[in-house]
């Protein structure tokens, strides 16, 4: 459908809405499926329509009208969305805070509860949230250029986090499963403090470190209070925030970035022991640190320039091509008779990293070994 008549078609179905409404009592559904027409929409005023349309739906709390639950919260979301859509992280904000509060007054029961969803939706608005950014051009909306914006988004993204988790034990409390943390919003406010990062300089070095332990204390936080389990991406986003620190100097960022990946490598030691999961019943993108992590931390060493630097990368690469040699093969299926590689539940080093560490050894030229490791890393990558 073009973009032209979808629009027509929202349009249409919003006056068949408000047709329904002066015939009757229209259902709750009917409202909640407008709102989600129109958080899609590509027209400006689709969010205060939405908006609307929210508020005469809620308005039927006064009356002797039942509404759903469940149809209020995905209304909720849908107007939330809308607004997002818009790029406006404020109004989207003040909806999530009207769901929160009629939640918190059970005037629709227990059935009503807010949508992670929502949460996560408003946490991604403001962490790229810009009042100064052209409307309609997305590429100014792509870097908010003011560092207290950024600051400010970061700040917003986290209290909005401290609300969702508030609500998950408000849920975990009545002993329901249903209410199930996941962690995308968590990565999306880590991100936004990551966000907050200045070039890196003397000046920067210390304050720079700061920040991301403060993003890193949020895994922290996800992990081992609220039970969540961080995905790749969690890891991606520290990595290379490490990474883009580490320079001659400041070799501490590269320390942190390999503390960082043995965590997770510890990690899946310790699950394998206790484990009973059949190792063929994984695929590839359960794998994980996968070569991308490594490739972030050997980049982080080889960016000290120094001859400390290039060791630690040499050693890392090496324990990798350990630990893929070590793996479990996890899928033997034979696509291609002519061609095949078992796919192993370890991460395999590809042309990146042996670049990234013979690069490393090429700019140390007064180390004896330079030479040697080059050309032992060369013959592996033709293997």
């Amino acid at each position: 459908t073009s973009g032209s008549s979808q629009n027509d078609a929202i349009k249409r179905a919003h006056e068949l809405l408000c047709r329904l409404e002066a015939l009757c009592d229209a259902p709750s559904s009917s409202y909640a499926s407008v709102i989600f027409a129109l958080s899609i929409s590509n027209r400006p005023s689709a969010a205060a329509v939405a908006e609307e349309v929210l508020n005469r739906m809620l308005s039927k709390l006064n009356s002797d009208q039942v509404l759903n639950a469940k149809d209020v919260s995905k209304a909720f979301s849908g107007c939330i969305a809308a607004y997002v859509k818009n790029h406006d992280a404020k109004n989207a904000d003040k909806i999530l805070y009207e769901m929160i509060k009629l939640y918190e007054s059970d005037e629709l029961g227990r059935d009503f509860v807010p949508e992670p969803r929502a949460f996560g939706t408003c946490i991604a608005a403001w962490s790229k949230y810009d009042p100064t950014a052209e409307k309609g051009n997305e590429r100014s909306r792509r870097w908010v250029s003011s560092p207290r914006q950024r600051l400010h988004n970061a700040d917003r993204a986290k209290s909005i986090l401290v609300e969702l988790e508030r609500v998950a034990r408000k849920e975990a409390a009545k002993n329901t499963n249903k209410y199930v943390l996941h962690a995308t919003p968590y990565n999306i406010a880590i991100l936004a403090r990551v966000q907050t990062l200045e070039t890196i300089s003397p000046k920067t070095r210390w304050s720079n470190e700061g920040i991301i332990l403060h993003a890193q204390s949020i895994l922290d936080h996800m992990e081992f209070e609220m039970g969540v389990a961080a995905d790749p991406y969690t890891y991606s986003i520290l990595l290379n925030a490490w990474t883009k620190q580490s320079c001659p100097g400041n070799e501490k960022a590269a320390d942190y970035a390999e503390e960082l990946l043995r965590r997770r490598i510890e990690d899946v030691d310790i699950s394998k022991i206790y484990s009973d999961d059949d190792p063929s019943a994984k695929t590839v993108d359960d794998v994980w640190p996968n070569v991308k992590h490594y490739s972030s931390v050997l980049k982080a060493h080889a960016n000290c320039r120094s001859p400390a630097g290039a060791r630690k990368a040499l050693s890392l690469l090496s324990e990798m091509e350990k630990r893929f040699y070590d793996a479990k093969v996890i899928s033997d299926e034979d696509d291609d008779a002519d061609f095949h590689v078992d796919q192993k539940d370890a991460a395999k080093p590809d042309l990146v990293s042996y670049s990234i560490v013979i690069d490393a050894f090429a700019k140390q030229k007064q180390l004896p070994e330079s030479s040697s490791v080059a050309f032992r890393l060369l013959r592996a990558m033709e293997e």
